[in-house]
């Protein structure tokens, strides 16, 4: 059945050109799996391009399946059971439902749970 979830990277203020990650099986873990891949991401804040790149292959953990994930870009088109996740570089933060965090304070936090989100 999967566990389906998205990532949505913001990189312009038009929603319409929002970049989404749909990940088939990440959706339990899938704030994890965020912050894991922010902190590969970090070194290249600043630089778009470099860090959505770093971003996506950090938060695939299968780069050579054809399943498993799809990039599109607009908004979240696909089934969504889990925490909204949005990396917004304009800002530089990350929001996970209604909680909006820097992106490197969410990346740098020991454990997800300190984020209070439960």
């Amino acid at each position: 059945m999967g566990s389906r979830t998205n990532y949505t990277i913001v990189t312009t203020k038009n929603p319409l050109q929002n970049i989404n990650l749909y990940a088939h099986w990440d959706g339990d873990e899938s704030v994890e799996i965020l912050k894991a891949a922010l902190g590969k991401a970090l070194v290249r804040l600043g630089d778009p391009s470099y860090f959505v790149r770093i971003l996506i292959n950090a938060l695939q953990s299968n780069h050579d399946s054809e399943t498993g994930y799809g990039i599109y870009v607009g908004e979240v088109d696909h089934e969504e059971s889990y925490d909204y996740k949005e990396v917004n570089l304009i800002n530089n933060t990350v929001t996970i439902n209604d909680r909006t965090f820097s992106i490197k304070e969410f990346a740098e936090f020991q454990d997800v749970l300190e984020l209070q989100l439960f």
